[in-house]
């Protein structure tokens, strides 16, 4: 009978001892942007306790870190790649250096706001679905996941760890379970969130973050796997209370349905690390990492209890071989062909031309600096990249949907300030798309300080050698009198009305992907009309000096500046070469002072270097330089106004380029400039400015209003401002209180919202 006792007794502990080896772990992960890198502090946890991790399921960042996981990382390379500002860019919309195109960038303006206008029997407005360019994104998903798929044979149960994760088809208005296919797709498709990153389409389906209809996938992980014990973390945080003055707040409320995080067996596990205080898109590494370090946290205090449910171990080296037998059977990825749906056969050839203008197999690498350069061409306003393994070729085939940019871009805007230089901004350009490329823009600046209007054609020819050839007409007028105001009674002369038209034609090609050359050569006439002393009535005519010829440039520039204005990050290098000849004509007004002069040919060759760079950054402290400096053997005009008016300018402060400042014109001169910058937050900076102008030789006026050389280096100026700026979604709002060394009356008080952006001047 004992026997009997002892030998069921050995079957049945057999029997537990089994069941335990047998026992399978889910882990559902939610979603919760920033709050959900609290997963990677999860399974940091989970791995260095043995915990097993048989299957998972996530949504939006849920999907992200687990897909990530299930390709074949470990939970700290995965906390490395999310710990680095490339990646902290990279979901904040803003592109690294090594991936910015400047080649393709337009000429600032002074656009707050761009709306489309699709012009059917409607005439229908369309304004941005998105704040977040997906293109690095997009590009970082595909590569980082091409090979871990096509060795699961885009299978997701072949994953090294069995994945699930979800969509919201809001077309179809019903969640979406990705299960095989393009990895890539399906993460990108989970995390499409609302307003802030642009979704991902399926024929005419609309596809946006599953935490829309589902953000806590317990339920797929029951249906799909049903796991012995699933582990749940829920990162989410709280619903966010809608705003009745934010109205993307009100209907991110209305069409996300609100998640039950309650697990369905007493068997499971629910962990909720303490993200309250982390905003789910503030973007930065203190969060990132505070989010981490709060899953990791919650995951210990849960050890103790998944141990005792959870018997069976997981054996690590046998988890690390397995990632390794992973990475060491990804194929080599080489790209052959190219396949592009959704638009024409010569759009498609302008793609691929763009793509790979040599026409053979590339790295990707190579198809990364290729693909930032086409995301940087605003022909399309879709794109997305899938990388798709070709068993009969042994390469990758490149698959790209594409939407087509059709109808009309307005852009609004301008600046308001409390100086009298308001201006509004209205621009308009047109994409006509084939195997080359035109875009027409066309803008007008309004207002009593400046007015101006430009027409620009621009045709590129993609290939090996790109190129653009760009015909351009401009018009400008400055009106210097009505800029005044009580800080700058000082200014001399009292009147001055600029002119500025100019017809040109340009052709310019990239150097590397951060700079391009262009040279060209236009027709100008300039006129200026001013008087000469304080005393005149409304009654006197101006004189007025009229200068008009032909000019040629060649010019370098490379910029990865991050902001049109106020920028904190980056660098700005100029170097111009111009050669200028042309014929003055200069008519005396009624107040006598100046006689009629014969007309005067002028002829000079000039060169300008601008420098700016922030280079150093402590913490919150930034620090930036610039250096400017010009170069030329201009002449004097006839008359002293004139000659300043048509001499270079030294302009580092938004507010000297309001006013005419005629100590900081000169022929050949030098700037340098310090900046220290506090970052109180991501878009909200206090700037201290200070800068040194000096001029080999001052242009000053001499008793019969003509101009003349002052001594060599025999003067220098002063500016420096001090400046809190915050950068808002639709420009800068300023209030500087600038410094002029040895004026009349040297502090100066400028608020103002918007762009400080003028069309460029024929000459300069």
């Amino acid at each position: 009978m004992n026997i009997k006792l002892t030998f069921l007794y050995l079957m049945f502990c057999c029997f537990l001892s089994g069941v335990a080896s047998a026992q399978s772990v889910g882990l559902v992960l939610s979603g919760g942007g920033v709050r959900g890198m609290a997963h990677i502090g999860v399974l940091k946890a989970l791995e260095e306790n043995h915990i097993p991790i048989d299957y998972i399921t996530g949504t939006s960042a849920g999907a992200l870190v687990g897909s990530l996981y299930a390709s074949g990382l470990t939970p700290d390379q995965i906390e490395q790649m999310v710990t680095s500002t490339d990646f902290v860019k990279t979901v904040s919309g803003k592109f690294s250096d090594d991936n910015l195109y400047y080649f393709k960038s337009d000429p600032l303006d002074a656009g707050w706001i761009s709306i489309k206008l699709i012009i059917d029997s409607t005439f229908r407005t369309q304004l941005p679905s998105n704040v977040v360019n997906p293109a690095e994104i997009n590009y970082g998903l595909m590569q980082s996941m091409a090979s871990p798929i096509a060795v699961a044979n885009y299978n997701f149960d072949s994953l090294l760890v069995p994945f699930r994760c979800v969509s919201a088809d809001i077309t179809a208005k019903k969640p979406i379970i990705f299960k095989k296919g393009d990895l890539a797709f399906a993460v990108r498709a989970s995390m499409a969130y609302p307003f802030y990153y642009a979704p991902v389409l399926v024929g005419d389906n609309i596809l946006y973050d599953g935490g829309i209809y589902n953000n806590f996938p317990s339920d797929i992980m029951l249906n799909d796997f049903n796991p012995d014990v699933i582990i749940g973390v829920s990162a989410a945080g709280l619903p966010d209370i809608p705003n009745e003055g934010n109205f993307l707040s009100q209907l991110k409320t209305m069409i996300t349905h609100t998640t039950n995080t309650t697990l369905p067996r007493v068997q499971d596990f629910l962990i909720e690390p303490n993200i309250k205080s982390i905003g789910s898109l503030s973007f930065d590494l203190y969060n990132i990492k505070n989010a981490i370090d709060s899953g990791y946290k919650a995951t210990l205090r849960n050890i103790p209890a998944l141990k005792l449910a959870i018997k069976r171990q997981d054996n690590s080296k046998e988890l690390t071989a397995k990632r390794y037998k992973l990475q060491e059977t990804c194929f080599n990825i080489s790209i052959d062909g190219i396949y592009v749906y959704g638009v024409s056969e010569d759009e498609a050839t302008y793609i691929r031309k763009t793509l790979n203008p040599r026409n053979q197999c590339m790295s990707l690498q190579q198809l990364k600096k290729n693909w930032f350069k086409l995301v940087a061409d605003d022909n399309q306003r879709y794109i997305f990249p899938r990388l798709i393994f070709n068993k009969e070729t042994g390469n990758y085939d490149l698959h790209l949907d594409v939407k087509k940019n059709k109808g009309i871009f307005l852009d609004f805007g301008g600046n308001v300030s409390s100086r009298p230089t308001n201006t509004g901004f209205i621009g308009i350009q047109h994409n006509i798309w084939g195997e080359n490329s035109l875009k027409i823009n066309g803008n007008i600046y309004f207002g009593k300080f400046y007015n101006s209007g430009q027409i620009r054609l621009r045709y590129d020819l993609p290939g090996k050698f790109p190129i653009y050839l760009e015909p351009l007409a401009t018009v400008n007028q400055w009106d210097y009198y009505k800029s005044s105001n009580a800080f700058n009674q000082d200014v001399k002369p009292s009147f001055l009305v600029q002119y500025d038209r100019s017809y040109g034609l340009s052709i310019g090609m990239p150097i590397r992907n951060k700079g391009k050359m262009m040279g060209g050569s236009n027709w100008f006439k300039l006129k200026d009309r001013y008087y000469l002393t304080r005393s005149f009535s409304e009654s006197d005519t101006t004189d007025q000096s009229s200068f008009e010829g032909i000019s040629c440039f060649l010019k370098f520039e490379r910029n990865t500046l991050n902001r049109k204005l106020y920028a904190n990050q980056g660098t700005y290098f100029e170097l111009r070469l111009r050669y200028t000849r042309g014929t003055e004509i200069t008519t005396p007004g009624n107040k006598g002072i100046l006689s009629k002069y014969p007309d005067q040919f002028h002829e000079w060759f000039s060169a300008l270097l601008k420098y700016d760079n922030y280079f150093a950054q402590i913490g919150r402290y930034k620090i930036g330089a610039s250096f400017e400096a010009t170069l030329s053997k201009q002449d004097f005009f006839s008359t002293y106004i004139a000659s300043v008016s048509e001499a270079p300018a030294y302009q580092p402060l938004l507010d000297m380029q309001t006013q005419f400042l005629e100590f900081f014109h000169a022929h050949n001169y030098a700037g340098v400039g310090i900046k220290n910058i506090i970052s109180i937050s991501n878009n909200i900076d206090i700037r201290l400015e200070g800068y040194l102008f000096q001029p080999y030789q001052e242009i000053l006026l001499d008793n019969n209003y003509k101009a003349k050389y002052g001594e060599v280096f025999g003067k220098r100026y002063l500016v420096g401002t001090i400046n809190p700026v915050y950068n808002s979604p639709i420009g800068p709002i300023s209030l500087s209180l600038n410094y002029y060394y040895k004026r009349d009356k040297p502090v100066a008080l400028m608020f103002h919202i918007g762009y400080i952006l003028f069309n460029k001047k024929a000459l300069y």
